[in-house]
């Protein structure tokens, strides 16, 4: 009678020892820090959210078993959305956009690298640098979601929500360590990094950037300058291309919400239910050694059928834990079709874009990057074409014309730039 009652109480105290090693503590989420009443214009700076790094081994190294790449491409363009949502609801910044690659200027930009991510752990390296080429940081976050946490029925408390808000406040902290006078020259160097672009034989020479890649003004154009006009009204294009852009990442987002909540939430509890099995085993070696050592050393053979017994009960308990950890392997691995399924569709999602540009339709076709680096050549040909009959003019030599000088002898004006009416 004794040994079946030893092997019960056994299986209870294991049992209970079981689901705690499942529960972790979960940390205390911090509110992202919202723009006060008076913030400056000058402090609300634009920011690009670049497509993360999905911190894929590189080509011919071996793919550890817990990474997915599918998986890691689609949250390389997840992530920098909940990233963009978080920076704008605090009303910190000017306009926050998320883009394919680096464009050519902005006043602040964010690089982020994924380290690790599995549905608990998210660790990410992230890079924050203004225009003119200093680095505001460069940190490594890292949060854990606890047990339990995926469980709100509508989804709006996202147990990674806490690290975005850091890396927000954050953001806020380097930027309250600049003068606004410091704020404004990072402004002013995007906007003349953009007109460089599109017409470097005119505006190369307002900016200098030295050997570590920090770049300073070195004179400014006239507030009145007719081609600065042109380039704001290019850029005001690059906007709105930017925002259309936008518009592909938050449908992205929306598509895979409800897959990547479950695949994170499933593979998050196959995680737990994999270091409770690990204990587990580790405690039943230890307890089987120190059981033989005891036999051993006392000759207590009496022992042995409750020993059995109890082992036996170990062992129900550990195939149960196998049971569970293959159940949510399905369930995960279910989910993670459907992820990749949508993942997928993010390509035929961007193809094709159709713009206007100067009256013509103009379709843009392949990856979302390819369509980027495309639109931004096609601006800057733009530019050039529409300021052609400009260029020739700043170019025409001061000499009169034989018609003008038979005329009435005078010589011919040559108007300047501020002369020049805008088209």
């Amino acid at each position: 009678m004794k040994s079946p009652l030893y092997a019960v109480a056994i299986l209870m105290i294991l049992n209970a020892v079981g689901c705690a090693t499942i529960g972790t503590t979960s940390a205390t989420a911090p509110e992202a820090f919202e723009a006060p009443s008076d913030l400056p214009e000058a402090a609300r700076l634009d920011v690009a959210v670049i497509e993360f790094d999905p911190g894929l081994p590189a080509d011919g190294e071996p793919i550890p078993e817990d990474l997915y790449p599918e998986i890691r491409e689609a949250e390389a363009k997840l992530l920098p959305n909940q990233l963009k949502k978080t920076l704008e609801e605090t009303g910190q910044w000017g306009a926050v956009s998320v883009l394919p690659v680096e464009p050519i200027a902005s006043d602040v930009m964010v690089t982020a690298t994924i380290l690790h991510s599995d549905g608990r752990d998210l660790r990410l390296l992230v890079h924050l640098r203004d225009a003119s080429g200093h680095t505001w940081f460069k940190r490594k976050y890292r949060i854990t979601a606890a047990k339990g946490s995926y469980g709100s029925a509508d989804k709006t408390l996202d147990p990674h929500q806490p690290m975005f808000n850091t890396i927000a406040n954050e953001m806020v902290e380097a930027r309250s360590k600049l003068e606004a006078k410091q704020l404004e020259e990072i402004s002013t160097i995007s906007e003349l990094q953009f007109a460089s672009h599109l017409s470097p034989e005119v505006f190369d020479g307002y900016l200098k950037t030295d050997e570590d890649g920090i770049v300073e003004i070195v004179r400014l154009p006239a507030l009145d300058e007719p081609m600065l006009e042109r380039v704001a009204e290019v850029r005001l294009r690059d906007e709105m291309f930017v925002d259309t852009m936008g518009i592909h990442y938050q449908n992205f987002g929306s598509q895979l919400e409800s897959n990547y909540w479950y695949w994170r939430e499933t593979s998050s509890q196959e995680l737990f239910a994999k270091q409770a099995l690990r204990r587990e085993q580790i405690a039943r070696g230890v307890g089987s050694l120190l059981t033989i050592a005891l036999v051993v050393a006392t000759g207590a053979l009496g022992s042995v059928p409750a020993t059995a017994s109890a082992a036996a009960a170990g062992a129900v308990i550990i195939q149960y834990q196998m049971q569970i950890i293959h159940a949510l392997g399905q369930q995960r691995q279910m989910h993670e079709e459907g992820l990749l399924e949508l993942a997928q569709s993010f390509q035929a999602e961007v193809q094709p874009m159709v713009v206007e540009l100067n009256s013509t339709n103009v379709r843009l076709t392949g990856t979302a990057t390819a369509q980027y680096e495309e639109w931004q050549r096609l601006l800057r040909d733009v530019y050039q074409a529409e300021n052609a009959v400009i260029f020739d003019v700043y170019m025409m030599p001061r000499q009169p014309t034989e018609e003008t000088w038979i005329g009435d002898n005078t010589l011919p004006m040559v108007p300047f730039r501020q002369d020049i009416e805008p088209r």
